[in-house]
Order: structure tokens, then sequence, then C-alpha cells
């Protein structure tokens, strides 16, 4: 067996934290980086649900809902959150019924306005942003008017487009002729 003294043993011992300082810290370095940058990733997912609120109709609101599953796989009750308003998103209703299309969006409002304080909440800011901050979104008058507008302009699309097609396919063309051959025959 080789007898060090002591000198020696400070010596080894210089020698290796030496060689493994630099190795340790790029660990360290790369951990910490690797966090700030799911981080940002967090963050940039709650910016666009926040400044979506108003309009979830946007590839930008859908494309950030799609990665929750990536983006929070350590976050268990971000998950969970995200869950539940996939449900609702895939509940069905009557769209013409005016009390289930309000149930429906009640649901909806709840469920995302949930999903946004998780994310709050796994970011740390839970006492920093207040659930009435969460639900109520700034939205001009003009911006309000023009998503109604734009969707009267899609229901009107709809309306025509399905009337296009019940009534000008070339089956209803030939049934249609045959209706206005026959009232003729009848007079």
């Amino acid at each position: 067996m080789i007898k060090m003294d002591s000198q020696t043993i400070l010596n080894i011992i210089n020698i290796l934290a030496v060689l493994l300082s630099p190795i340790v810290a790029l660990l360290i370095s790369n951990k910490v980086q690797t966090n700030k940058a799911r981080r940002q990733e967090k963050i940039q997912i709650l910016k666009i649900l926040m400044t979506q609120r108003f309009s979830v109709k946007n590839i930008d609101h859908v494309n950030a809902l799609n990665l929750i599953d990536v983006v929070f796989i350590d976050s268990k009750k971000v998950r969970e959150a995200y869950k539940d308003l996939y449900t609702v998103y895939g509940s069905k209703y009557d769209n013409n019924n005016e009390n289930e299309v309000r149930d429906y969006c009640e649901k909806a409002k709840k469920a995302e306005t949930k999903l946004i304080e998780a994310i709050i909440n796994d970011l740390g800011y839970k006492d920093k942003i207040t659930w009435d901050a969460i639900q109520e979104p700034y939205i001009p008058q003009w911006l309000s008017d023009e998503i109604v507008a734009r969707t009267e302009i899609n229901n009107a699309q709809t309306h025509i487009a399905n009337y296009i097609k019940t009534t000008l396919t070339p089956q209803n063309k030939i049934e249609n002729k045959q209706k206005a051959n026959n009232g003729n025959k009848d007079e």
C-alpha cells in the first residue's frame, strides 16, 4: 500500500478539482440554460393564451394548446386543466339551442380560465396575477364589432353554400326539373 503524506493528498485533490471543475460548471450551465428555455416556452404559451382569451378561433391559440402536453410534461395540474378544456371543446351541443350554446360557452370560458390559472401557478405567479385579471381580457369595441361582423359574414357564406349544395347539385337539379315539369302538367 502506498503511503501519502497530507501534502500529496492535497495536491491530488487540487489536480482533480482543476480537471473536474470545468466539467461540473458545464453541466450546471447546461441545466440552467435548459430550465431557462423551458420556462421561456411556458411563458410564451401563457402569453398566447392570455392575448387570445377573447377569440380562441386563432391558429396561434390552437398551436399553444397543442404544445401543452410537451412543454408542461412535468406539470400534472396544467395537463389536467388542459384535459378538462379538451373535454369541453369536444362536447356536443345543439347550435340552434340558445341555452345549450350559452352553457357550452360558459363551460369553455371557465375551463380556459382554469388552464391559464394552472399555468400561472406553475410559473410561480399565483399571487401576482388574479383570477379576475385572467377572466376579463381587454377588447376594444372596434375589435369586438369586427369579430361580430366576421362571424355574420361567415354564417352568411355557410348559408349560401348550403343552399347551393342542396339546390344546385346534379341530383337536385334533376329533381327540381321533374317537379317543375310535373307542376306544368297539372296546369
